[in-house]
């Protein structure tokens, strides 16, 4: 349960944040968006592989 609301709150994070950059056109959209994803994913993969550690310290 936890590892699919982290995941959740992290992909609510990206959208949250993709929407509001999409809100402001003073900023180059293709750009950033794909800066955005990249950050998004890794970020993703760090943190599934952080609350894996926990779970497994904890069992």
């Amino acid at each position: 349960m936890r590892n699919k609301f982290s995941s959740g709150m992290l992909i609510g994070g990206i959208v949250g944040a993709t929407m509001s950059m999409i809100m402001n056109h003073d900023i180059d959209i293709n750009r950033t968006r794909k800066r955005m994803l990249r950050m998004g994913k890794s970020m993703y993969k760090k943190s599934r592989r952080l609350v894996s550690d926990i779970i497994d310290i904890m069992h």
